[in-house]
């Protein structure tokens, strides 16, 4: 009877293992690693004082770096984002046109949620060096030489173009934070992710603050 008591017991235990197993052995483990990447880009609103100057712009970024574990990694970035600058600045300087630029290398830590579930999470914030560039500009005539196939022939072309004259540029420290959202594509890791982040940046004599929101992809 102990025997037939314990037979069933084991067959029990197996059977209860053998279910437990199937769902994770159906399950597919997002590979790790070490090491990461992200490109993207999208919009560039500015906040507070900002907006007074600068009008919103579109940015890319770019990174690459290094994950501790699943949970916690750290990415040196590069920013770029192209602004325009308000009519009330251009008709202060009386000039026929301007735009701006803010270069931006960053050192971030980056803690995500979720990293191996379809929809994710992440939390992102770090600082670094930017610069900040307005440039004064007027139209202008150009010319430039085009080979015509057609014809054979190489023929002048004027074309009308950005002539600068005049340059304010700002540089400083800065900080940002943020989080974004991850959509897993396939199995491989790589994954779609949408982003907002803010960066104060330490430019005389105003500070800079701008909102990338940036769409892209990780892997």
């Amino acid at each position: 009877m102990v025997k037939t008591g314990l037979r069933g017991i084991v067959a029990a235990l197996t059977l209860l293992l053998l279910c437990t197993a199937v769902p994770v052995l159906g399950q597919q483990q997002v590979p790790f690693h070490r090491w990461n990447f992200d490109i993207g880009g999208g919009a560039t609103p500015t906040l507070g004082k900002t907006s007074n100057e600068l009008d919103t712009g579109w940015n890319v970024q770019g990174g690459a770096g290094f994950n501790f574990n699943r949970y916690i990694g750290v990415t040196a970035q590069v920013l770029y984002t192209g602004l325009g600058v308000t009519r009330p600045v251009i008709r202060e300087f009386n000039v026929p046109d301007a735009d701006a630029h803010i270069w931006g290398f960053t050192l971030n830590p980056v803690l995500r949620v979720n990293p191996d579930e379809r929809v994710g999470f992440y939390f992102i914030g770090g600082g670094g060096y930017y610069r900040r560039v307005v440039n004064f500009t007027e139209p202008v005539l150009a010319t430039t030489l085009v080979f015509d196939p057609f014809f054979g022939i190489i023929t002048p072309v004027t074309f009308q173009a950005k002539a600068i004259i005049g340059t304010i540029t700002r540089v400083g420290w800065g900080g940002n934070i943020g989080e974004g959202i991850t959509f897993r594509v396939g199995h491989g890791g790589a994954k779609l992710f949408v982003e907002t982040r803010f960066h104060y940046i330490s430019t005389q004599s105003e500070p800079t603050k701008i909102l990338p929101i940036t769409v892209g992809l990780q892997w």
